[in-house]
């Protein structure tokens, strides 16, 4: 490992973007499409409804949530520590 660039950082980072960039919104995705597909409104010819596509659906739509809330919280937390008091998600009390 180099002390100029460190991969083993870098290689985290890159792996965290990736997944936060492409999964998050892909599981979005599915979840719409999923949802089309429980409503009976998707582009096939059988228009009826299927509930567990829309609680399915409704399950990854509630994923999608706590991971970006999670990642909200997870940035904030030095500010939430700091204003509030709360020592949330490893923040250590200075």
């Amino acid at each position: 490992m180099s002390t100029w660039f460190n991969y083993t950082a870098t290689l985290k980072i890159l792996v965290f973007g990736v997944l936060v960039g492409a999964l998050l919104p892909a599981l979005f995705a599915l979840g719409v499409r999923l949802h089309a597909a429980g409503s009976g409104v998707a582009g096939d010819d059988t228009a009826r409804k299927r509930p567990a596509l829309t609680v399915l659906s409704w399950a990854i739509f509630g994923l999608v949530l706590v991971a970006v809330v999670f990642g909200v919280l997870f940035i904030a937390r030095d500010f939430i520590a700091h204003h509030t008091g709360w020592f949330i998600l490893g923040t250590k009390a200075h």
